[in-house]
């Protein structure tokens, strides 16, 4: 065809050769047969071997940054926190791309389905990681009730005061569970929208737009200034808050369902793929954007979409085959493990000594290397047995049998959440 894209109704073109036919009203267009995506959902691994790019951002956020690196070098680390919104659109887009259909109509069969599989998702790896952070508090005897009970149940960010974390990452899970929860209402209302790619398109823009005023009118208070415990700072309503945060999930659902309804050319999906990581490093080495309102969300959020559009229009470009090697993809499975546990590696795996540069990038990559072979076991031994036991406890429903490559979010073998 001509055209740039092309609908092919949520499926995989069998034929992709359309056909005229003349009727009494006219001639119509008749395009490709298509194979329902109810009965298979297309496997996009490069998108879950961004996952540990994203995870691999918010740790250099959170390492040691000796005085003399570069500036350039110091900025682009110190905003790997933008890490977050790419988790928090991926999370849209995946559970969009795998839930629309199990979701419509909303039927407490699937809803309850649903949730169990998040709750059997997240919940294990975090309540792990939450004791582990315990331990030091536990044994001095200092743990506070009315802050843990939040922290317990993921509710912590839900409140405008800052709870003190015992594992600091784990706020973002407070905001994924929100974020599930409006999930299933989210699909009943984009519902009617579902088949118009233009009005999803209006969708996405009407978000950034919203998000970008509310940046703008944080700036121009001043409380874009404000230190960020402050209950009324930019960061605490921009970054951390799960409403503000609907706007990156809402996103991602209407990319997904736009990827389902039209089939852009290779090429169209390249380029977006190279614009968005291209814009993501230019924003990361803008010092004046560093940790500014604009940066907390919407000025990444842009060019996450783009990637990850792209990513999903284009699985074959150069880009998505080296996200889609093996060991990224199995890095991006266990992704999930290694965003929760690396800040608490970084607090003990620490060296002290180390004053020339070279010794500094090899202490670095020592403490991801470390991270990763931990995560990684992790998410064999602690993440997939809890999820497949609550999901046989919680959820007795019939169901054929799937291998571990054809799970329930098949974007991510390994059950996507986030972090996203």
């Amino acid at each position: 065809m001509d055209s740039w894209f092309t609908p092919h109704a949520g499926g995989l073109v069998v034929n992709d050769r359309p056909k005229l036919n003349l009727t009494r009203r006219g001639p119509r267009v008749l395009y490709p047969a298509v194979v329902s995506r109810n009965q298979e959902a297309r496997r996009i691994d490069s998108l879950t071997g961004i996952r540990i790019v994203a995870a691999g951002s918010v740790f250099l956020s959170h390492s040691h940054i000796p005085s003399d690196v570069p500036g350039p070098i110091r900025t682009f680390m110190m905003s790997g926190y933008n890490g977050v919104t790419l988790f928090f659109t991926l999370s849209g887009f995946v559970l969009a791309w795998n839930y629309a259909d199990r979701l419509t109509p909303p039927t407490r069969r699937a809803v309850w389905s649903f949730f169990v599989a998040r709750f059997a998702r997240i919940y294990p790896l975090y309540l792990a990681a939450l004791l582990w952070a315990l331990g030091p508090f536990l044994l001095a005897g200092t743990v506070s009730l009315g802050y843990l009970w939040p922290q317990v149940i993921a509710i912590q960010a839900w409140s405008a005061d800052l709870i003190p974390a015992y594992n600091g990452p784990a706020w973002s899970i407070s905001v994924e569970a929100l974020l599930y929860a409006c999930l299933p209402l989210l699909i009943f209302v984009l519902g009617p929208a579902r088949r118009h790619p233009r009005f999803l398109f209006g969708i996405i823009v009407a978000c950034v737009a919203v998000l970008a005023a509310l940046a703008w009118w944080f700036t121009i208070t001043g409380r874009a200034d404000l230190p960020w415990t402050d209950r009324n700072s930019a960061h605490r309503w921009l970054y951390r808050t799960p409403v503000t945060r609907l706007g990156d999930f809402t996103v991602g659902i209407c990319l997904a369902l736009i990827v389902r309804q039209v089939r852009a050319r290779e090429w169209i999906g390249t380029c977006a793929q190279l614009v968005g990581a291209a814009g993501i490093v230019v924003v990361m080495l803008t010092p004046s954007l560093l940790y500014s309102a604009w940066s907390w969300d919407v000025a990444y959020l842009v060019p996450t979409a783009m990637l990850l559009w792209g990513l999903a229009a284009a699985p074959r470009s150069w880009l998505g085959r080296a996200l889609s090697t093996r060991p990224v993809v199995v890095l991006g499975e266990a992704s999930y493990a290694f965003y929760l546990f690396h800040f608490l590696i970084l607090d003990r795996l620490q060296f002290v000594g180390v004053d020339r540069r070279w010794e500094w990038v090899l202490v670095l990559l020592l403490q991801f290397a470390f991270t990763a072979v931990f995560s990684i076991g992790a998410h064999v031994a602690i993440e997939l047995p809890a999820q497949r036991w609550l999901r046989s406890r919680l959820d007795r429903r019939p169901r054929p049998a799937v291998s571990d490559h054809e799970r329930d979010d098949a974007l991510e073998p390994s059950l996507s959440g986030s972090r996203t």
